[in-house]
């Protein structure tokens, strides 16, 4: 592998000269003041600070171990020549996220050798960068980098090297700081905002890093061109650029369009290049902007996690990231420091460090200062689109006093970009934060070299985005929109009616009209907790058409199965289920039909019971599958699946209940309730504005509960006659003991 190292070495040795030679010049550059996050006050009072906040110790010690660890191993810089996950990609991270840590240090403890190693290190990049050709690795059709294979990455090198530079400028001689600014920090900027100019532009969370970037560039360089066109875009007319971002990826309550993975990953940017913002320019107001826009971001995308801080896996989603990532510490802290909001402290204490910056220090303050309970995650709406018309996201969750908390998330969201999902009527399910009913995720091993170099696998495309591998209505063994973002993202889901403020009833009802030509599907989920019962769900799944078709309800189950209430034969010879829009990922492991007009399945998944019961007739079948046909690099997961499937139907109504129940305790060899508890099930009574549902658990009553399928509100009078009962309700749902 060829370095730098040598030759760059030889050039330091007359730079450094240069660096000590003006005492005069070094005095008179310590009285700069920082533009970004950490003003010398803040550092100055963290400093004060850490023999008293044991938030603010525990903080500052993992960075000082890390700004160690990087002087110990010395300064290297490869030329880049590997894509995610290889050694040269990963140094160059390594490098921007060691300058950082020791450019911390400095501005903390005021120890020259930290600023030294940051100034070193920019020296040799200001030698590299500016010969550098576009990367070795760079992938057709997507914006390349120089340090890196995509220019993402080189955004965010900037973001924090210039952040870096902001906290070490002071120490630098003007000599040294002309070199570092002109021959890197200018060259990056530019190539970020000028020769990659249609990414500078884009609306979408690579267009975010860039901005950023380049505009905090901007207020350390004292560059007001940078500046207005990271804001305003590069024709400063606003059509484009970081406020056009704001106004545009961001639904009224703060719900990010790519989905909560990505919001994660974006918040940084924009959080951070907000603060910078209202440290140099407050007059814009950027923390009151769209009614606190950011406010409410950070509270939509902390929510957007189960119990355990796991995001939601849906659209393009690695499934272990969590809200204990630094993008939501940077987030937190900040979100804390300009709002002062007591429902964030929960979170900030959870991370156990904060930042080390202005908002790190208020925050580490407040954590010390107040007593602070868990975090609350209660039952909420969230509207996507910019106007908050493109439909949502149902968090429906219930306690439990067996169980803690059960948790469905419904999606009748926006197509999400390029990074969303075929997933329209889709669900999730948890039970105190065991996965229960899974989204796939992303099919990807981020930064895994020997995966396709960590780069989005072809199975993302060909399985994870599919229809088929979410808990959703399959018409046809075809995808929603043919699988294709561009007829996706011309329209979304439509909201019937929500109500989440009962008790004992969650009921989310929504409906998609252009998923399919002919098809109209409606979905109504509701959480219900009954007396002596678990939280369960009821699932009602209305599909409508002039024609006939196949209709299949998937349930990607997690766990092992236990039982079936129906008859089904095992192939003898595994085959794919199908050939295209994902089936073809899918073996076919067993298959049967129903025996009874409610039929069951029921596995085991961390020691609790599940089953699914759905009302079944004689055209329905029921399908077990697992994951990984036409699989030749074993690129996906092995995962069971269960299809309820009806052909050669019209019109059909999927009618379904979720349930917990019992445990299994492999230690003490004990097994409780390991069958459903439901006894009946059955469809009462259905129109085209109205249906019933009479449902009845072991040692219980029997139950009826009735909804409209139309446009709704709460106070809506309903009135509807059922075997010789009338029922005269407000609202949008009726749930009573069955008169009988």
């Amino acid at each position: 592998m060829t370095y730098l190292k040598t030759y760059c070495s030889l050039f330091l040795l007359v730079v450094l000269l240069a660096c000590d030679s003006s005492k005069s010049e070094k005095q008179e550059s310590n009285a700069q003041e920082t533009k970004l996050i950490l003003s010398s006050h803040s550092a100055s009072n963290i400093a004060n600070d850490l023999s008293s906040n044991a938030l603010l110790k525990t903080s500052f010690d993992k960075v000082l171990n890390d700004a160690d660890k990087a002087l110990a191993n010395g300064i290297e810089l490869p030329i880049p020549k590997d894509p995610g996950g290889g050694y040269t990609h990963e140094k160059h991270k390594k490098n921007y996220a060691d300058m950082y840590a020791a450019a911390t240090i400095y501005s903390i403890t005021k120890d020259e050798k930290y600023a030294k190693y940051v100034e070193y290190m920019l020296l040799q990049y200001a030698v590299m960068y500016p010969s550098l050709p576009l990367h070795p690795k760079s992938k057709e059709n997507h914006p390349a980098g120089k340090l890196f294979w995509q220019g993402l990455n080189e955004s965010v090198w900037l973001f924090y090297t210039i952040q870096a530079y902001d906290l070490v400028r002071s120490h630098i001689s003007e000599e040294n700081k002309t070199t570092i600014e002109n021959q890197l920090l200018k060259n990056v900027a530019k190539f970020l905002s000028e020769d990659s100019y249609e990414t500078f532009n884009k609306v979408h969370n690579h267009g975010t890093w860039s901005v950023a970037a380049v505009g905090m560039t901007g207020y350390v360089l004292e560059d007001k061109d940078m500046v207005e066109r990271a804001i305003h875009g590069s024709k400063k007319d606003d059509t484009t650029g970081f406020l056009k971002q704001m106004n545009t990826l961001f639904s009224p309550d703060g719900y990010y369009s790519e989905g909560p993975y990505y919001q994660r990953y974006a918040m940084l940017p924009f959080i951070v290049f907000a603060e910078a913002i209202e440290q140099n320019q407050p007059e814009i107001e950027i923390f009151k902007y769209r009614n606190n826009l950011l406010h409410k971001a950070v509270n939509t995308i902390l929510q957007l996690t189960n119990k355990n801080g796991l995001f939601y896996p849906f659209n393009d989603a690695i499934k272990d990231k969590d809200f204990y990532s630094q993008e939501l510490v940077f987030a937190a802290n900040i979100a804390y420091e300009r709002y002062k909001d007591e429902n964030i402290l929960p979170v900030i204490k959870a991370h156990n460090k904060v930042t080390l910056t202005n908002a790190g220090l208020v925050s580490a303050k407040a954590v010390q200062e107040q007593s602070i309970n868990a975090y609350n995650r209660p039952p909420m709406l969230i509207k996507d689109g910019a106007n908050g018309d493109q439909g949502g996201l149902a968090l429906m969750r219930m306690p439990s006093s067996k169980t803690g908390q059960l948790n469905a998330v419904f999606k009748f969201a926006s197509q999400g970009m390029g990074h969303g999902h075929f997933d329209r009527l889709s669900f999730m399910l948890y039970d105190d934060g065991r996965e229960v009913l899974q989204d796939y995720g992303a099919a990807r091993f981020l930064n895994v070299e020997a995966k396709e170099g960590g780069r989005y696998l072809p199975e993302n495309k060909s399985f994870a985005k599919q229809t088929i591998a979410h808990n959703t209505l399959i018409v046809d063994e075809t995808s929603q929109c043919n699988a294709k973002v561009s007829e996706s993202e011309k329209h979304a889901p439509t909201l019937v009616f929500s109500d989440l403020d009962n008790n004992n009833v969650q009921v989310v009802s929504a409906k998609e009209t252009n998923a399919y030509e002919d098809v109209v599907l409606q979905r109504t989920m509701a959480m219900i907790s009954l007396e002596d019962e678990q939280p369960f769900m009821l699932d009602i799944f209305h599909a409508s058409s002039p024609n006939k078709h196949q209709y299949d309800l998937n349930f990607q189950y997690m766990g092992q199965l236990m039982d079936t209430g129906f008859n089904y034969e095992k192939e003898a010879n595994l085959s794919p289920l199908g050939t295209k829009n994902g089936y073809q990922h899918l073996y076919k492991l067993a298959s049967g039909k129903a025996k009874g007009n409610v039929s069951r399945l029921t596995f085991l998944q961390q020691n609790k019971f599940y089953s699914i019961a759905t009302i079944a007739d004689d055209k329905t079948e029921f399908i077990l599958t697992q994951m990984g046909a036409n699989d030749p690099n074993f690129n996906l997961r092995n995962e069971a699946g269960y299809i309820v499937r009806k052909q050669d139907v019209s019109n059909t109504t999927f009618v379904s209940v979720i349930e917990p129940h019992g445990n299994f305790n492999p230690k003490m060899e004990t097994v409780q309730s390991p069958n459903s508890n439901l006894e009946s099930l059955e469809i009462a009574y259905q129109d085209a504005d109205y249906i019933a549902i009479d449902f009845k658990f072991k040692n219980g009553e029997n139950k009826r509960f009735i909804t409209t399928n139309k446009q709704a509100t709460k106070t809506t009078n309903h009135t509807l006659a059922i075997d010789e009962e009338t029922y005269n309700w407000q609202g949008v749902y009726l749930l009573k003991t069955q008169s009988k």
